[in-house]
């Protein structure tokens, strides 16, 4: 059975004892809230990077836990983008640690409809004779 919260427990009744109407402090805080921390809080390293997606070059901050990606977000100190990322620099986390990101190199022979799997070095080859 679910049990009836008292008035004195109405979010709008706290709003007004406490002097916050908009519950933008205190109101809105809870046992969860006051216990949450920054995921970049206990990190092992800091490095700067750039975002991949296009020409612009905005600057990014990957966050390093046990050699692993915690997080990566627009660098302040940037010129550029002043720590603004658009949304495809935001994704940026999903691209480096998803699940589906393919782990290999795959080439599609001309005419071909199948992509097969090459070692690196051969297409780093494949790569460099034409360029």
């Amino acid at each position: 059975m679910t049990r009836i919260p008292k008035i004195s427990e109405w979010p709008v009744v706290k709003q007004f004892q406490r002097r916050d109407p908009q519950a933008l402090g205190e109101t809105a805080a809870s046992a969860r809230t006051t216990s949450l921390t920054a995921r970049t809080k206990n990190v092992d390293k800091v490095v700067g990077s750039i975002c991949p997606y296009c020409a612009v070059g905005c600057a990014q901050l990957v966050y390093v836990k046990d050699e692993k990606i915690v997080d990566i977000e627009g660098d302040p100190d940037s010129p550029i983008s002043e720590g603004c990322l658009c949304p495809k620099g935001s994704a940026t986390f999903q691209l480096v640690t998803s699940q589906h990101r393919v782990q290999q190199v795959l080439y599609r022979r001309p005419y071909s409809k199948k992509w097969e799997a090459i070692p690196l070095a051969q297409a780093m080859e494949m790569v460099a004779l034409r360029v």
